[in-house]
């Protein structure tokens, strides 16, 4: 899929309660908007002061009134360059409408998006909501139908691509890393065992021997406390292939455990 280059972009709400979202983004590959007593005719000729008429004519205050016209020529007047978003299923949905609008026998408008509707990025990866910036999700709470939304970001988004920002970010994570390693490499074999534990521990394992007090082959006896598995923890200053394949034996002579890890600080080598 090429990348994507649009000029504006607008979130759009699929009806009320996002009724009709899993009909256009799943069926219909449409975009539809509501407002059945808008005058149609009026809207295809582009005359948004009459609509704004009508809108003050039905008791909407003047603000209203000009916010949901401006909602409608949105809908009636972007072009084929224009992305639209939304948000189903815990995705982000995006498209490009294609073609005039058409209203439906029950007033609410339609068009219909050139393909259909994508919740990957342009290299397949899942939109998910969880890889989607919680300021850009604050559209969700919006309570008009559609408004615009940050263009670069969903440009970006869209096309695979992160923001210099978080680029940097990455970079100073990376060089972070790098750093620690001499780090971690310094520390007394009871450091580092320590050290090991820690990160067992913080990623929800609980320990249930103590540490320190080894046994032959055991330096950590690890439970998930879920699931009630068991792992053995064997954490070795320096070690080589031909004594992980000793300690993986032993570990395969025992019934108590699910898995066996090795962590080694340093390898040996041979000279």
């Amino acid at each position: 899929m090429k990348e994507i280059n649009p000029k504006a972009a607008f979130f759009i709400k699929l009806g009320s309660g996002g009724h009709w979202e899993q009909d256009c983004l799943q069926e219909s590959q449409t975009i539809r908007l509501g407002f059945g007593d808008t005058d149609h005719a009026a809207c295809l000729r582009h005359d948004w002061d009459k609509i704004r008429r009508d809108l003050l004519r039905e008791g909407r205050t003047k603000g209203k009134a000009t916010e949901i016209a401006n909602e409608i020529r949105y809908f009636y007047e972007s072009d084929e360059n224009t992305l639209w978003v939304t948000f189903f299923g815990n995705r982000i949905w995006w498209a490009f409408a294609d073609g005039k609008t058409t209203r439906l026998d029950d007033g609410s408008k339609i068009r219909a998006v050139a393909g259909q509707w994508h919740s990957t990025d342009i290299q397949g990866h899942p939109l998910t909501l969880d890889r989607i910036s919680g300021r850009f999700q604050q559209v969700r709470r919006f309570q008009g139908t559609i408004c615009s939304v940050d263009l670069e970001y969903a440009k970006n988004k869209i096309n695979g691509r992160v923001s210099e920002s978080v680029s940097q970010a990455q970079k100073a994570l990376h060089s972070l890393e790098q750093r620690l390693v001499p780090l971690i490499q310094s520390l007394t074999w009871k450091d580092f065992e320590l050290f090991v534990d820690l990160i067992f521990t913080n990623a929800g394992w609980q320990r249930i021997s103590v540490l320190g007090k080894t046994q032959k082959t055991l330096d950590l006896d690890l439970k998930a406390p879920v699931t009630g598995e068991r792992v053995m923890v064997q954490v070795k200053s320096t070690a080589d292939r031909d004594e992980y394949e000793r300690y993986y034996k032993e570990f395969k002579q025992s019934q108590d455990f699910g898995e066996v890890v090795g962590v080694v600080k340093t390898e040996k080598r041979s000279v």
